[in-house]
């Protein structure tokens, strides 16, 4: 359970250091400025917590009190 537990958070990291170092800058933003880079943020906030979300459903279904 912990190692799928670092392996989401790990993946999360992955995503956020792609999105912000290679996406956002150099995609993004040049093709659709200030909205674009907002509404960028706004999805990978609603990724992270959706990921984060399904780690405490799936503890919780399963019973496990760690």
């Amino acid at each position: 359970m912990k190692k799928k537990i670092i392996v989401r958070i790990l993946g999360i990291g992955f995503f956020h250091a792609f999105l912000y170092l290679y996406l956002v800058p150099f995609v993004i933003y040049p093709k659709f400025g200030h909205n674009g880079f907002q509404f960028t943020i706004i999805v990978a906030i609603v990724i992270s917590i959706a990921i984060f979300g399904t780690m405490f459903i799936s503890k919780k279904n399963r019973g496990d009190k760690k």
